[in-house]
């Protein structure tokens, strides 16, 4: 089939396109290319990585950077807190293995772009480094057993039930009394006011309980999800099976 003049230039400008980019514009898979290998721990799904990197659009402009903070970026693996081309991306990569991704709008931003620097269905080039990775720690449910432990290792113990409960059943001995959440399920406004200042980091040892676990578990997760602490256990069966188990509790004293 001949082409015309016109069309043959219009397929030469495309050619020139293509090999400035070093990317057709179209693309509509993510590309990864190896820069150098590592020889660390793999990226799993579920763990927590730690990643420099420097993020451009296809023209080089520089959007965003780690290198300049001189902080890696850090996210759990497969939990979608950040774009699908990175989830795919960095998925594998070795402790010190450095890629280049090129990602297609739909595994982006896509439509709506991202503020100022990155337009609308914009593909992005990423030049990532894997720096770390590890598992994110978690809630440990511990029994009764468990508990009488941590008593006697000054583990930070603490109630977070209402008065009411508290009055009916008593107090495990050496628990402080926090209430974590009001009679209609709203997170007590005082917990904050009262919890933090008793924590001395967020590497410290705390152990929470309620009557049955589930509170304690959902403030558990909380403390460890989102505000970064990393030694957070409750009694799973809370003070029901506490006291199922035969163990005693000693009078609450309300104030």
């Amino acid at each position: 089939m001949r082409r015309t003049y016109s069309q043959l230039i219009t397929f030469c400008i495309f050619i020139l396109v293509g090999l400035g980019s070093g990317r057709s514009i179209s693309a509509s898979e993510l590309e990864i290319r190896t820069i150098s290998a590592g020889t660390g721990a793999v990226a799993e799904l579920g763990m927590k990585v730690s990643v420099h990197y420097t993020g451009t659009l296809l023209d080089g402009t520089v959007f965003d950077s780690s290198i300049p903070r001189q902080k890696p970026f850090e996210f759990i693996l497969g939990k979608g807190q950040v774009i699908k081309g990175w989830e795919q991306g960095i998925l594998g990569m070795k402790v010190g293995e450095k890629r280049k991704l090129f990602i297609p709008p739909d595994l982006a931003y896509g439509e709506s772009g991202a503020g100022a620097s990155i337009p609308p269905n914009s593909e992005l080039v990423f030049d990532v480094e894997l720096v770390k990775v590890g598992y994110p720690p978690k809630l440990t449910g511990v029994s009764t057993e468990q508990l009488i432990q941590a008593q006697k290792n000054n583990v930070l113990i603490v109630d977070i039930r209402r008065p009411d409960e508290w009055l009916e059943t008593g107090i495990i001995d050496g628990a402080i009394t926090i209430t974590a959440f009001t009679q209609d399920g709203n997170l007590d406004p005082q917990f904050r006011e009262i919890f933090f200042p008793l924590v001395k980091g967020l590497d410290e040892n705390i152990l929470l309980y309620c009557r049955s676990g589930s509170r304690s578990a959902m403030i558990g997760n909380a403390l460890v999800d989102q505000l970064g602490y990393t030694n957070v256990m409750h009694l799973s069966g809370g003070i029901v099976e506490w006291e199922n188990q035969g163990f005693k509790t000693v009078e609450y004293e309300s104030e």
